[in-house]
């Protein structure tokens, strides 16, 4: 039966070219805008390298600290005392890690350059949480860390740029007039791995700037917390641990007492979660609040037209549907005969919407993302984006196919017949 709709469909489109190529343009086009909605949150959301492990992350964007005796509050990044004292010692994470980034002019020690280029001051639990490509040498160590010796990970891009090559390992580059030794080069992240992202990774302990912060009591600073899990069922238990570590540090009867509570999970991110003025957790009812008047009107603006594409389709075969009446087919396989014919020109032109939400999102990636974000292939042909192009495809073959093919299944033999 389903192979003998198949046959129609395919007859359809050749006797109406016109028509099929508006119905299937139409569908294309709706599918791509929407698509390019799901794509934007996809890359928010699913992992991809250096951020493979998104599932299994917890984020630490922001800590509030509130003085104990004038009542301020701040709203502010971890200095590396809480680091230290509340993040090194977990024990139920896989791996923790701590993030500073700045801007600073990268040169060489024989020639003086001025670009800047964007710094991660980290330690080395970082190469752990995130999974980079080292095209050559390796990351500082451990040993580098606890010395505060100078010394960096570039990317490849940057290695070419300023040495020829992707192998300068042993070389020194100029970070604020301090020469730093390079030990590794990586290939270069996108800027959609926001968390990973930069251009040149380096010990924290190597600068002054964010070691021994004294700001708020030695509670703000300025960095924020990637914690890799070893399974997502771990959160909570590791949420409970910081807790715990938290009510230590307090105990110690500093001038401003340390609040962290937000501890966000990459979906939280994804939503929009964030720790300004004090902390938003967002979930999917303020996600979907914000974005499903979009999605509604871009599906429903071409529905609109594709059900009057449709509707003439169909009066021009009332007298064949007629005649099936008249030999015994239910209204209900007159129903599934239409949407099962008008399925094949959504299905076209959901492949083609998929193809054509990928070419959209590069050519408008300046303000949909950033001007700079490299889109892999890896960031953006994942299940969640065939998954979402079936779904709406399904829906607006049922809202454009549906009435019309509700009406014509209703009508009665003698008026279909008579094309009345």
């Amino acid at each position: 039966m389903f192979k003998q709709y198949f046959k129609q469909a395919i007859q359809m489109l050749k006797e109406n070219r016109l028509t099929s190529v508006i119905s299937i343009l139409g569908t294309a086009l709706s599918i791509a805008m929407i698509l390019v909605v799901i794509l934007q949150f996809q890359i928010k959301l699913v992992g991809f390298r250096p951020e493979s492990n998104r599932g299994r992350m917890l984020y630490i964007m922001g800590i509030r600290a509130d003085s104990r005796n004038s009542g301020d509050r701040n709203s502010t990044a971890m200095s590396d005392g809480v680091v230290k004292e509340c993040l090194y010692p977990l024990q139920t994470p896989e791996a923790v890690t701590a993030i500073a980034s700045n801007r600073t002019i990268v040169s060489l020690p024989n020639r003086q350059l001025f670009e800047e280029y964007v710094i991660k001051y980290t330690d080395p639990g970082f190469w752990k949480v995130f999974d980079f490509h080292f095209i050559s040498g390796k990351p500082f160590t451990e040993a580098d860390f606890s010395s505060g010796l100078p010394c960096a990970v570039i990317t490849n891009t940057l290695a070419r740029k300023l040495f020829g090559s992707e192998d300068p390992i042993g070389k020194e580059v100029l970070m604020g007039y301090v020469p730093y030794t390079i030990t590794g080069v990586v290939e270069a992240p996108t800027r959609a791995a926001n968390s990973a992202y930069a251009d040149v990774w380096a010990p924290y302990t190597s600068n002054t700037n964010y070691v021994n912060s004294m700001s708020c009591g030695g509670v703000c600073g300025s960095f924020q917390g990637v914690i890799l899990a070893r399974s997502a069922s771990d959160f909570d238990a590791i949420r409970t641990e910081i807790k715990q570590a938290v009510s230590r540090y307090n105990a110690t009867g500093r001038e401003f007492v340390l609040g962290m509570n937000f501890v966000f999970s990459r979906l939280d991110v994804a939503l929009g979660s964030n720790d300004v003025n004090g902390g938003i957790l967002k979930g999917w009812k303020e996600y979907l609040t914000q974005t499903a008047p979009l999605l509604l009107f871009l599906l429903l603006v071409p529905t609109l037209n594709l059900t009057g594409v449709v509707q003439s389709s169909v009066q021009k075969r009332r007298s064949e549907m007629g005649l099936r009446k008249a030999f015994g087919a239910t209204k209900g396989r007159l129903l599934t005969q239409v949407l099962c014919e008008n399925l094949i020109i959504t299905l076209i032109g959901g492949l083609i919407g998929i193809v054509l939400s990928v070419i959209l999102l590069q050519l408008c990636k300046s303000f949909l993302l950033t001007k700079e974000t490299a889109v892999t292939f890896e960031m953006l042909f994942k299940p969640i984006l065939f998954v979402a192009a079936l779904f709406f495809t399904l829906l607006l073959n049922l809202l454009s196919a549906g009435l019309p093919a509700i009406r014509i299944s209703r009508e009665q033999i003698v008026d279909a017949l008579n094309n009345k």
